[in-house]
């Protein structure tokens, strides 16, 4: 069974392309599963069957686990022997009658438009580190990338004279194409000119090397505490942040599920919900009866 699990896994980092940070998730789901299954003396992967998996979901609730945390170990089930069905190594898919169970979804965490162009005009632009962690909040905010596109960009992936970026190493492994705007086009440029390195990578450290996930992190959390109006704030709030923005100024729905990359409508839906808070916030306050 353990090997039938590093397939899956190796399977979804080539193939399938998903994050450092999902394989992870995968994995630890997966181990989880497998660790149940040994107490429960089964050690063939032919004898996993509905109940089976019925029991693993009890016994997770039971022992105290929150229904999101449930709900994606029951996703990464159904994408693992999904997999294992169409390698014909099960017969039967016993997760085809499970259903996710249903939990409450938080809604997005975000900036307002003030308080974003105020941080971002507050920030320094004098040394090439100050450039590049400007360059980091100003691209995350214009584009709504994800934080492991942004630091997977090379030099050659952006197009000044278009004012686009072409993320190659999507999740899903889907290439899509994204406009920037003038602001970031300005400070892209001036980081470039102080830019020295022989890397291709464009988000580089000061030695020149590319920077990843956790750098991005730390440097986010670093800009922010001088700036009071903004704590705990994370690269997925600034891509939340563009995408309630866009959705609030306007912006087709369809437009923002291409620009996020979500391959469903139903991902990007969670942002219109921010959008009706909003409405129904100045509807209270502008309705005089």
């Amino acid at each position: 069974m353990r090997e039938h699990s590093e397939n899956f896994l190796n399977y979804i980092r080539v193939q399938k392309k998903y994050s450092e940070m999902t394989q992870k998730s995968y994995s630890i789901d997966l181990e989880q599963f497998l660790e149940f299954l040994q107490n429960e003396k089964i050690d063939s992967i032919e004898q996993v069957d509905k109940r089976t998996v019925r029991m693993f979901i009890s016994y997770l609730s039971e022992s105290g686990m929150k229904k999101r945390s449930i709900s994606r170990k029951v996703a990464t089930l159904k994408s693992f022997f999904k997999f294992l069905s169409r390698e014909g190594i099960v017969k039967k898919n016993p997760m085809t009658l499970i259903k996710t169970p249903s939990f409450e979804k938080k809604l997005p965490v975000f900036v307002s438009v003030d308080i974003m162009n105020r941080f971002l005009d507050s920030m320094k632009k004098n040394t090439f580190l100050e450039m590049r962690d400007r360059l980091i909040f100003e691209m995350l905010y214009a584009t709504g990338m994800r934080s492991n596109e942004l630091v997977s960009l090379d030099v050659d992936d952006v197009l000044k004279k278009e004012m686009t970026v072409k993320i190659k190493h999507a999740k899903g492994g889907k290439e899509r194409h994204v406009p920037f705007n003038e602001p970031t086009k300005e400070i892209l440029e001036s980081y470039l000119s102080l830019r020295n390195s022989t890397d291709k990578a464009l988000i580089v450290s000061l030695r020149g090397h590319r920077l990843d996930n956790r750098a991005v992190r730390r440097i986010i959390k670093k800009r922010i505490i001088d700036f009071a109006e903004i704590s705990n704030i994370s690269p997925h709030t600034l891509r939340h942040t563009f995408a309630t923005h866009m959705l609030n100024n306007g912006a087709d729905i369809r437009v923002v599920q291409e620009l996020l990359g979500h391959s469903s409508i139903g991902t990007t839906q969670i942002y219109t919900h921010t959008s009706v808070e909003r409405l129904i916030d100045v509807y209270k306050k502008s309705h005089q009866r």
